[in-house]
């Protein structure tokens, strides 16, 4: 999978598409910005709660957004 990181500005919404991808520099996890329901990486610092429509992280030095 070809990735093409993109700069982006946490003070506004994290972009949300079915190419994009979030990547936590903790655990290396790869999470889906569009899941079908609520998914987070294996170390938690990346949780989608899709009810709610909320996206945390705890660190943001240690999360990247890609595109496929």
């Amino acid at each position: 999978m070809s990735r093409n990181y993109l700069q982006f500005d946490p003070d506004k919404a994290y972009p949300a598409r079915e190419d994009i991808y979030y990547e936590c520099g903790k655990c290396g996890g790869v999470i889906p910005s569009k899941p079908q329901g609520g998914i987070g990486c294996q170390c938690r610092n990346i949780f989608i709660d899709v009810d709610a429509g909320r996206v945390s992280i705890k660190d943001e030095s240690k999360f990247k957004i890609f595109i496929t």
